[in-house]
């Protein structure tokens, strides 16, 4: 079976600037979809905000692939890990603290934020607890990269293709301007271990697609649309008790634009 990973720093990141990709792999036969996703998206709510955003994903990727999933809580790199296991797909979740519009964080998570400790300015950081899975401390920025390395590396295991794409947003700033500082973050990451070991990457542009001409139609849109209406979109209204406002603005600034460059081994 093939491996192919999507990975982002909020729980839609790849349903709305890489949705279409997405949506084809999961229909592909014989391969396996992995996605990753490096912080909460908590936006500071303590609320279920957070949570309902991390089962939006689930809810998307059961939708495309109806399949039957477990819950797990998984060991990496010496912490634990929410991840739901399907037949074709798997969903890991580090739950990091949302870093804020500027980076900064916020006062909810004691202004921790993955830009702050890759560029040193906080010596560790805690994931959102919950009863089953209390916070896990991040102790340095090699810590946070050594983890998304080991999930990476234990997914491609006895994988039939030796050089597995990952999506993911673009590290670059100058190809991709303007993105949040999670995605950055999540980005700068990858790129220090991917090319290593034997990974191709599709970068894909994320804000700055709002400002490029809308270049998917047809069955392309159609599909991207559904993955994000018909699995997170509907799951978070059913538990929110009403369409989150910001649900439409995004897919109006993003859904129709997909832009990526690529990089091969």
């Amino acid at each position: 079976m093939h491996v192919v990973f999507h990975i982002g720093g909020h729980p839609d990141d790849a349903l709305l600037f890489k949705g279409e990709m997405l949506y084809n792999d999961l229909h592909w036969p014989d391969v396996k979809v992995v996605s990753i996703v490096t912080t909460a998206g908590d936006a500071g709510r303590i609320d279920d905000w957070w949570w309902t955003r991390e089962h939006g994903l689930v809810e998307s990727l059961r939708a495309a692939k109806p399949e039957d999933f477990t819950p797990a809580v998984v060991t990496i790199n010496g912490r634990r890990l929410r991840c739901y296991r399907a037949g074709s797909w798997r969903c890991y979740f580090l739950r990091l603290p949302d870093g804020n519009i500027d980076g900064t964080g916020f006062s909810s998570t004691g202004f921790q934020s993955l830009p702050k400790l890759r560029d040193g300015v906080i010596s560790g950081l805690d994931s959102l607890g919950t009863p089953e899975i209390p916070a896990q401390h991040c102790s340095s920025w090699a810590d946070v990269v050594q983890t998304l390395r080991a999930v990476v590396s234990a997914e491609g295991q006895g994988a039939t293709n030796p050089n597995p794409w990952v999506h993911a947003s673009d590290h670059d700033r100058s190809r991709n301007p303007g993105d949040h500082p999670d995605h950055y973050a999540t980005g700068d990451a990858l790129r220090s271990f991917l090319a290593q070991d034997g990974c191709n990457r599709a970068w894909w542009v994320s804000y700055d697609t709002a400002n490029r001409p809308a270049n998917l139609s047809g069955t392309a849109l159609a599909n991207k649309r559904a993955l994000y209406y018909n699995g997170y979109v509907q799951l978070v209204t059913r538990i929110m008790g009403r369409k989150p406002a910001e649900c439409d603005a995004e897919w109006a600034r993003w859904g129709a634009r997909d832009y990526w460059r690529e990089e091969t081994v």
